[in-house]
């Protein structure tokens, strides 16, 4: 099968012009990152069950999406220096009634009632997922009018897909000690989703860089949560306070540092975040 540089450069064009701020391309197939990937999924709270279901369809996009042959994998940028946090967290007004009006579930709500609460970036923005999906579509629908015989099929975080690692071979950026896919133009700071394409396309080389020595945000994090570049769900604030439908062990609830609804500690600290365009 040829794979073809100008029409991966022209579906990316395309991507970039429905709002990506980054793309790249991947090959379909088996993920050798999918061993670690279920190891972790089988020690996961109960609330993060679904990522163990269906394993084998995340091991290759080709058992979800028949028929693909290329991923199309895209970062959009959520955060970045010309925002002032403290100001659009006071401008949401009272956290539980903003989360409540953005149709989002309330772990702990005694935390949102704390002076000072605190509530993740990208939270204080319109529902990533419809946003992302949004924008894809658009994609999606400028490659099939590109190209006659395009069929694809879009993923945007809920679907049984390892969009971190795709986004890694695509050229995106590296996995970071904080577990998430850090860009060194455009920070942590983003979502990924991607479409996966029948289209034979030639794949972007696998991105390098990695977090060498820095470990600030391993030691920043507030509950211990980060350990050897993997994360400890049982521990992270962002589980305890947007997902876990129990309340927060006493413990875990004192560390929190006041964060409330999702945490951004551990992308707070990383240095790729301090100058991200």
């Amino acid at each position: 099968m040829k794979l073809s540089s100008n029409a991966a450069a022209r579906v990316k064009a395309i991507a970039l012009d429905c709002g990506a701020s980054a793309c790249g391309v991947a090959l379909a197939g088996n993920l050798a990152e999918f061993e670690r990937f279920a190891a972790a999924a089988g020690s996961a709270p109960a609330e993060l069950a679904y990522l163990g279901r269906e394993p084998f369809k995340r091991q290759n996009i080709q058992n979800w999406a028949a028929g693909a042959v290329s991923v199309l994998v895209c970062a959009f940028r959520y955060w970045g220096l010309e925002r002032d946090y403290g100001a659009e967290l006071a401008g949401a007004g009272e956290p539980a009634a903003f989360l409540k009006a953005a149709g989002r579930r309330l772990s702990q709500p005694e935390l949102l009632a704390a002076p000072g609460a605190k509530i993740s970036r990208y939270a204080l923005d319109r529902d990533y997922h419809l946003t992302v999906k949004e924008k894809l579509a658009f994609a999606l629908a400028g490659i099939r009018k590109e190209f006659s015989s395009a069929e694809g099929k879009i993923f945007c975080d809920t679907s049984p897909v390892m969009e971190k690692e795709l986004a890694r071979l695509a050229g995106l950026g590296f996995r970071g000690k904080n577990t998430l896919l850090v860009s060194p133009e455009l920070g942590s700071y983003m979502f990924l989703g991607g479409i996966a394409l029948n289209l034979a396309l030639a794949p972007d080389l696998p991105a390098a860089g990695s977090c060498g020595g820095c470990d600030l945000c391993v030691k920043a994090c507030p509950v211990g949560a980060l350990k050897g570049g993997a994360l400890d769900a049982g521990l992270c604030t962002s589980y305890w306070t947007t997902q876990a439908k129990e309340k927060i062990p006493a413990a875990l609830a004192a560390k929190a540092a006041g964060w409330a609804y999702g945490c951004d500690v551990c992308q707070e600290t990383c240095p790729y975040n301090e100058k991200i365009r």
